[in-house]
């Protein structure tokens, strides 16, 4: 599977929403790095530049009086459902103090991004019935994929990556369904702990009904929320 592109700017911007967290360098001509910090996005202006918030640095405050001078290269990772670490190069058009410290930085014809999953994962909402290595509990299904997904459990849960999975989904099928897989992640969501597990066997036929079934179902709760807040309002 291929796993790096490039995107045209009207397929990339949509997947980097306002307040994205971006890593910005500034290079000379040669490539040689001259500075580098943090920063976000603050918006867009005409599709044609991106509005980034200044790094907080004094001295770059200094280089950025000849902001002409260097190239500009800008990494961080899309919203999209793949995961894509996206990296683009381009330089500044001007430098802005109000309302706040901002850049403008000219918008590429292209954007090159490296696709971190397999398959595309959708934000989904279940609970489920989770065993880890001997132990019973119940978690929510938090996204769904062909390949994987993410389940949140209680802080009480010790878990490891590596250890085996397996849960089961009621109520969505004519019968209970039942996924195999082991821990590929462990962080930290909410008051709990979110892993990300990966399917130990590629059930695809059977991955796409349930797939299929958790979106909609997710899909008919927001429409049914909808239609509770304007009854009420």
């Amino acid at each position: 599977m291929k796993t790096t592109d490039s995107l045209s700017p009207s397929v990339f911007l949509p997947t980097i929403p306002v307040g994205t967290a971006l890593t910005f360098e500034l290079k000379y001509k040669d490539n040689h790095k001259a500075f580098g910090g943090t920063s976000r996005l603050i918006g867009y202006r005409d599709k044609k530049y991106m509005l980034l918030e200044t790094p907080a640095d004094p001295e770059l405050g200094k280089l950025l009086l000849e902001p002409a001078d260097w190239e500009v290269v800008i990494r961080g990772l899309s919203s999209s459902r793949y995961g894509e670490i996206f990296a683009l190069r381009s330089h500044i058009l001007s430098v802005m103090h109000r309302p706040e410290k901002m850049l403008a930085i000219a918008i590429p014809s292209s954007v090159s991004i490296h696709r971190m999953r397999r398959f595309a994962r959708y934000t989904v909402s279940r609970i489920v019935k989770l065993a880890i290595n001997g132990r019973n509990t119940l978690a929510k299904l938090a996204d769904f994929s062909l390949g994987g997904c993410a389940i949140r459990v209680s802080n009480s849960q010790f878990v490891d990556k590596g250890e085996s999975v397996r849960f089961s989904i009621s109520n969505l099928l004519d019968e209970t369904v039942y996924f195999n897989g082991t821990v590929a992640s462990v962080s930290s969501s909410g008051e709990g702990i979110q892993l990300g597990i990966t399917f130990n066997d590629e059930r695809t036929h059977q991955s796409r009904d349930v797939l299929a079934r958790l979106i909609l179902s997710t899909e008919l709760d927001a429409t049914n929320s909808t239609s509770d807040i304007s009854t009420v309002a």
